[in-house]
Parts: C-alpha cells; structure tokens; sequence
C-alpha cells in the first residue's frame, strides 16, 4: 500500500508541475516570488482543512460542517479575546478544543445515533452556523464591527519566517505529523483497515467507534487550527466565515488521491491538491480568465480526479480477482 500512495502523490505531484510551467510560460508575473507567497499564504488553511477532512474519507464517510464549525471557532475566538478579554495565548487552546469538540458531536451522531456521515454532518452543519449568529459577538455588540483582535500573540499566529509564511509552516508540520501517524501508528493501520472493509475490522477486534471518533475530531482540530490563522490574518472574524470552505477541502482530499470509498489515500496527496486548486485560480486570474468561469476549470479538474479515483478502483478490483484467481489455479499445478 505504501508504495502505490507514493506512486499517486508522485503522478499528482508531477501533473502540478505541469500546471505550474504552463502558467509560468503564459504569465510572467505568476513566475515572481510574490506570487508564490500569496500562493502560500491564501491557500495553507485549505491545505490543512483537507488534511483533517482525509480522516473522515479514509474510513468511508465524509465531514459537510468544517466550514460551520470555522465560523463557529472563529466566533467564539472573537467573543473570548474582545468581549472576555482572555489573552491569546489562553484563547488558542480554547479555540482548539471548540474544533475538537464539534468533531466529536459530529462522531457521536454517527457511533451512537446510528446517523449516515452525510446526515449528521449535514445537520450539524447547519447548528453550528446557528450557533454561530446565536453567539455572535458583532450582534450583541455592534462596536465590534469596526473593532479588531490587538493581542500580540494571537495577531502572530499568522506571521512568516523570512518569505515563508506560517501558515505554509503549519500545513507542513500537520501533513508529516498525520502521514506519520497513518503510516507508522497501530491507529493509522486500524483507520485503513476500517475503511477498506468496516465488517471485517470489527471482526479483527478492532474498536470501530473509536477510530471514528478520534478521525473526526482530527478533522475538527484541523479546522480549528485554519480558523486560527485566518481570524489572526483578518483581526477578526465573521459569522459567515467559512462558508462553503467545506466543499474545497473534500475537493483538494479527493484531488489529492484519497477515495471516496474509504481505504486508500494519505494526507500529503490533500496538501498538494490544496495547492493545486490555488494554482489554477491564481493562474487564470493572471492570465485574465473571468472569475466566473474559474470554477468551472476547477470543477472539471475534480471530475477527472473522481474518474481517475473509479479507474484506480476498479483497476484495483481486477487485480485482486486475477491474483485471487492464479492462487486457486496456479499456473502448472494440477
């Protein structure tokens, strides 16, 4: 298995290359360093929103409220720092567990309630923006409007180290720290395991709910850590934060090579594919393709993402019926 994720992230990796020297040769200005930064910077929060959104497509489900619940943790961020006064530093963790916490309401729908993934995210999707107005700070005190986050730590969280961003440096640490965790972890195995056939991990001993409530507050806490940096760029934060942010992270995950059946994939392949829908937004823009039309690119490159996904499978499914097959009639044997 891990040479065939290597060998997705690495044809993945080879077509963004592509797109980076055709964009290159059509616009001079996509070529500068400039460029590359706001590359960098407007796109790692999706980057890691689609690694988070990896755990809940590796185990056959799906996670619809990630963009609610950034708003929701950018709410509470802004009503803990400017209405509470709480320091930055004490509000980050809370922020965290806000991420981590909405995921674990969206894993008990589904282990306890017996939802499907995309009913329970569904619904919870729209609480959380409910919420979110419910709490709103900038409703029950209108100043805030015009009023914006001061406190030196958390207005650092989205700083740079040279011309790097940290935003970049977040997504990194979170892509290898995860990639390690699915790759080298007991948990990680049981995650493949439950994904690629849930029946028989339950029968192997493997405690299913519990892989499911950890994925999805991994997905929560990802958004949290996005919300983060968005709301320390902004200085801070709307009740529509978020919204629809939830449909780029499943598309950068599915784009990046994590099926959608559950069971294959890895959380490098969703970083690239994060990058990858920036590049060509950015890239049609220098060139001087109309906004509206932009998505519909992005649209198509993700049908063929999909495509490619049914093609792997099915190529994957003749494969194991020939092996299968060889091994009961191996050639020569009598």
């Amino acid at each position: 298995m891990g040479n065939k994720l290597r060998s997705a992230n690495l044809g993945l990796l080879w077509f963004y290359l592509v797109i980076i020297v055709i964009f290159s040769l059509l616009s001079p200005p996509f070529r500068t360093i400039g460029n590359l930064q706001n590359l960098l910077s407007g796109f790692s929060h999706i980057g890691i929103m689609a690694v988070g959104m990896a755990f809940p497509l590796l185990l056959g489900g799906i996670d619809l409220s990630v963009g609610a619940i950034m708003g929701l943790v950018g709410m509470v961020m802004l009503d803990v720092i400017m209405l509470l006064g709480v320091p930055g530093w004490v509000a980050v963790p809370i922020g965290l567990a806000v991420g981590a916490l909405a995921g674990l309401l969206n894993a008990l729908l589904i282990v306890r309630v017996g939802l499907q993934p995309f009913i329970a995210t569904l619904a919870t999707m729209v609480a959380y923006r409910g919420i979110t107005y419910t709490i709103s700070g900038r409703q029950l005190v209108p100043e805030l409007s015009v009023l914006a986050i001061t406190d030196p730590f958390y207005t650092s969280i989205d700083g740079a180290i040279g011309p790097v961003p940290l935003a970049f440096v977040y997504l990194v640490l979170i892509a290898v720290l995860t990639y390690v965790l699915l790759r080298y972890t007991r948990f990680g195995i049981n995650v493949y395991a439950v994904g690629g056939n849930e029946a028989a991990a339950r029968l192997a001993g493997i405690n299913v709910n519990r892989i499911k409530v950890v994925a999805y507050m991994i997905s929560g806490a990802c958004t949290a850590v996005a919300t983060l940096i968005l709301t320390s760029r902004m200085t801070t934060s709307t009740e529509d934060l978020g919204f629809s942010f939830e449909m780029s992270a499943i598309a950068a995950a599915i784009i990046g090579g994590v099926s959608l059946r559950g069971g294959v994939g890895n959380t490098i392949g969703p970083a690239l594919g994060a990058f990858l829908i920036g590049t060509i937004y950015i890239g049609l823009t220098l060139v001087g393709v109309t906004t509206y039309a932009q998505p519909v690119v992005v649209g198509a490159v993700l049908i063929g993402a999909v495509g490619y996904d049914r093609f792997l499978e099915a190529r994957r499914a003749r494969s194991l019926l020939e092996r299968r097959a060889l091994e009961a009639h191996p050639v020569g044997g009598r």
